[in-house]
């Protein structure tokens, strides 16, 4: 894990949340460290270590957060983990506990 972000990344990371927060009313932390990431590809930031600079950023704000791979392309479409031989269960939309 990395704790010496530049601040063009720390900076990123706070608009990418406001203005998701701003937008949809809700936060989804992958979706938007992922989209900070490819822009920032420079600085070869791992997802994994800015996903926690989101989620903070989010917080601050008192935003609802989600953690949905699959509203954001990580997860390829019909990939599941299905064990002993079980079907697959199949979300038509984005699903959010909340």
């Amino acid at each position: 894990m990395r704790y010496d972000f530049s601040a063009r990344l720390r900076d990123d990371v706070n608009s990418a949340v406001r203005t998701t927060f701003r937008q949809a009313g809700i936060v989804n932390v992958p979706a938007v460290a992922e989209r900070v990431r490819v822009r920032n590809l420079a600085e070869n930031v791992a997802l994994e270590d800015i996903e926690p600079l989101v989620l903070r950023a989010a917080q601050m704000l008192g935003a609802a957060i989600e953690f949905d791979t699959f509203a954001n392309g990580l997860a390829w479409p019909g990939f599941a983990l299905v064990e002993d031989g079980g079907a697959a269960l199949d979300l038509h939309h984005s699903a959010s506990l909340q």
